[in-house]
């Protein structure tokens, strides 16, 4: 069938399949070169198979040239898929497939090996596993559709990264405007100050001039009123009028203290705004990272504060299903670390220190050693320690803010072995009286959680304060004659107090 179709599709002239095939007025078509090298040999123009004369220009057999390149691309398709597969024990065509051993087989196999195994044709093999194929091809083909049109998981997720990163850098521009708004307003004070203090000196130095002007005014007049006077009287009084009439700086004049204090203005300038800064900002020993905390908590834009959301938050990943936050860095090897959690009015609550683990859908139950939690929690009244077999118990007065404290405690084990632990201490900060404190594993990370079980209430890292001092050192001095001074004078008292060391040894 397929000889007698590619018959039809060959030129008579060539006897090969039709290359851009043209169509005379007689109904016959040929190659294009084909017809050329006819048409040059015969000015007629004559069909070279019906030798009718086609008065018109041949034009292009559009569905001949389709079907051609068709009929190739099937051939070439057949041939590749078509590539004879023989039986490597009998050289035979494989035809039929073995469900038995699952492996391809010919029809000697067929016969002798297998004549008790299900076999069935190849065509029918092929066939069934091919529809398997395409079952095992539908999620990935939902999953391509669905990166397509952006409602895949990792599209979300490139969009929530954008939010995040959006209303990262308005959080920051929010922070440095009140940084700017500050540092405006300190100039706008300080630059105030060096005017006010201008004037109120520059009023001193112009009082004193108007004192002296009035006071040399009235001088001469006095002098010119005396000039008026002829004879004997102005010779009477000549040795008082030139004493007026001569001019003497006064007394009084002012020093450097009348200036501007240009280092009370910019001395340390830098280092005195810093530290009407630092009584304006705050530090939390301990930063909570909000990529941690589940869809129903609401963590502080400060980074400081959790509570539950009126409404759940948007997130394309699975967080923690025990509705917890992490702080956003570890306490790892050596070092004291503390940090307090105001817990208020709340009566329910849970904070410690855990391991980050990935584990989700973690009951109050599962908050144990055994999963990695070390920790305290309230319900009610009542306060447990997050271990096992733990027995609930209360407290005289009612915990507002609990401090803890992480440290290392060493002790002398036995037989005479100095023995370190890791501990976890509970305070009530606002006594500084211990409550308990628990041994947590050595050496491993350990991360603060802390879990608002009210949703009326939330739960706040306190901030601390951050002490600066200023060193003053003395210096060595430099020069090399002021150095043989001091070492003279070291060696001096040393050997001063010898001797009366060795005085008071003699008299005993």
């Amino acid at each position: 069938m397929s000889s007698s179709l590619e018959d039809d599709l060959s030129c008579p002239v060539c006897c090969e399949l039709y290359q851009d095939p043209q169509l005379l007025s007689c109904g016959h078509s040929f190659c294009r070169r084909c017809l050329n090298k006819h048409h040059a040999v015969n000015p007629a123009r004559a069909c070279p198979v019906c030798r009718q004369t086609s008065p018109q220009q041949p034009v292009a057999n559009l569905a001949l040239r389709n079907t051609c390149e068709s009929y190739l691309k099937e051939r070439e398709r057949e041939r590749a898929s078509d590539v004879e597969v023989r039986c490597s024990l009998h050289g035979e065509k494989i035809t039929f497939f073995c469900r038995a051993e699952e492996m391809l087989i010919c029809s000697e196999c067929r016969k002798y090996t297998h004549s008790l195994h299900s076999v069935q044709p190849l065509t029918h093999a092929v066939r069934q596993r091919k529809a398997q194929v395409k079952a095992a091809l539908g999620p990935a083909e939902k999953a391509l559709e669905s990166l397509k049109n952006g409602t895949a998981q990792k599209p979300q997720l490139s969009k929530y990264i954008q939010s995040q990163a959006q209303r990262v850098e308005k959080l920051i521009k929010k922070e440095f405007e009140k940084f700017h708004q500050f540092l405006r307003d300190e100039e706008e004070a300080r630059i105030s100050a060096v005017k006010k203090e201008g004037d109120r000196k520059r009023k001193k130095v112009q009082e004193k001039i108007e004192r002296e002007i009035q006071s040399l005014s009235e001088r001469v007049k006095e002098v010119e009123e005396e000039l008026e006077n002829d004879g004997a009287t102005f010779l009477q009084n000549f040795d008082y009028i030139l004493l007026r009439a001569k001019y003497t700086e006064p007394d009084s004049q002012f020093g450097s203290e009348i200036l501007i204090n240009i280092p009370e203005h910019v001395g340390n300038l830098g280092y005195r705004v810093w530290q009407e800064m630092k009584d304006k900002v705050h530090y939390y020993p301990v930063l909570l990272d909000p990529n941690s905390a589940s869809a129903d908590l609401s963590v502080s834009d400060d980074l400081s504060s959790v509570g539950k959301s009126n409404h759940d938050r948007s997130i394309p990943i699975p967080l923690q299903g025990n509705r917890l936050v992490l702080g956003s860095t570890c306490f790892i090897g050596n070092g004291t670390h503390w940090w307090d959690v105001e817990v208020g009015d709340s009566k329910h609550w849970s904070l410690g220190v855990c391991l980050r683990s990935e584990e989700t859908n973690l009951s109050f139950n599962s908050l144990n050693p055994h999963n990695g939690f070390w920790g305290i929690s309230r319900h009610g009244d009542s306060y447990r320690f997050l271990l096992p077999n733990s027995n609930s118990f209360q407290v005289k007065k009612k915990l507002r803010v609990v401090r803890l404290h992480l440290s290392w405690h060493i002790s002398l084990g036995k037989p005479r072995a100095w023995h370190r632990q890791r501990l976890l201490s509970f305070i009530d900060a606002d006594d500084d009286s211990m409550l308990a404190f628990i041994i947590v594993p050595p050496w491993v990370p350990l991360f603060p959680f802390l879990i608002p079980h009210d949703r009326s209430s939330r739960l706040r890292i306190a901030p601390v304060d951050v002490i600066h001092t200023v060193e003053h050192t003395l210096p060595l001095p430099t020069n090399e004659e002021t150095r043989k001074h001091v070492l003279f004078a070291i060696i001096l008292v040393i050997a001063m107090i010898v001797s009366f060391m060795f005085g008071m040894w003699m008299n005993t």
